[in-house]
């Protein structure tokens, strides 16, 4: 059994979601008139970006829930922000 840092496709992918995310929240387009979400959308994605690094997160499941509600939304709405 492969783990996610076995396999680049899935971690590629979850990198990619991470920058869309920030691309997102930077044309203010995801959580626009909540800060705090706003801040942890862009927070989850920073995070997002880093997995399969030695200084990065080892799993999604390292992600706050709030940080997972902001991904969740945004995997959710994504054709909206992308």
């Amino acid at each position: 059994m492969n783990s996610i840092y076995e396999d680049s496709k899935a971690v590629m992918q979850i990198v990619k979601i991470g920058r869309q995310m920030i691309a997102a929240c930077e044309c203010n387009l995801l959580f626009p008139k909540d800060d705090l979400m706003w801040n942890r959308a862009v927070t989850a994605g920073n995070k997002l970006v880093t997995l399969g690094t030695p200084w990065g997160i080892k799993s999604i499941k390292d992600l706050s829930l709030e940080e997972s509600n902001a991904v969740r939304e945004f995997l959710t709405n994504k054709d909206n922000y992308t």
